[in-house]
């Protein structure tokens, strides 16, 4: 494991994209509520241990839902022999739900892919690998600095890297006036969307 990373310093200005107000997508599991950040440590942005009073939940949207969906659900099932079906289980299929959150003003996103982290100092080899402790550490800084304060950031699809994703800070929820609509089952069995990306990527139940 790395060197724990330093606070940043409070002159140093992140760089950062404003999100117009607008709709994003999200796949959570049945019986979730949409809007729930996740707390649990979990997933590659969550709050490292903390204090109870700076601890944050983070909810995670993509800008489509194969993105949210190769993100999700396919994950560790991508690596396999070229030309070969992404086998996925059907069970962690048929238990997943969709549906576009609405944000009723933009989003001011910290800019966490490319070139910004250079000037950061970090790669892309260093937070995407399999351990999720460096990129903890970061959701962290990236939400205690101020300079300016963020909603979230904004970072590379691990398993689309042509797409962007969305790690958003509890705190935006309510302050961005996040809502959620059109919330459906996505079972292949029933799902023209998923049976749609399931074509694409060449996904068969397992």
């Amino acid at each position: 494991m790395s060197d724990p990373l330093p606070a940043l310093h409070p002159g140093f200005s992140l760089a950062t994209e404003t999100v117009p107000r607008g709709t994003f997508h999200r796949i959570y599991w049945s019986g979730q509520d949409p809007l729930t950040p996740s707390v649990a440590r979990n997933n590659r942005y969550d709050c490292p241990p903390l204090p109870v009073a700076n601890r944050f939940g983070v909810l995670y949207l993509g800008y489509d839902l194969p993105t949210c969906w190769m993100e999700t659900i396919v994950r560790q099932n991508m690596i396999r022999p070229a030309g070969t079906p992404i086998g996925i289980p059907r069970a962690k299929m048929t238990t997943r739900w969709a549906c576009e959150i609405y944000s009723r003003d933009p989003l001011v996103l910290a800019h966490f892919a490319d070139e910004s982290l250079i000037d950061l100092g970090d790669c892309a080899s260093s937070i995407m690998g399999d351990s999720y402790l460096r990129t903890w550490e970061w959701s962290a800084l990236l939400h205690a600095h101020a300079n300016p304060n963020v909603d979230g950031l904004r970072y590379r699809s691990r398993f689309r890297s042509g797409e962007f994703c969305i790690a958003l800070f509890e705190r935006a929820i309510v302050a961005r006036g996040l809502t959620f609509t059109n919330t459906r089952s996505i079972d292949p069995a029933t799902s023209a969307e998923a049976q749609s990306i399931m074509r694409r990527y060449t996904v068969v139940p397992t």
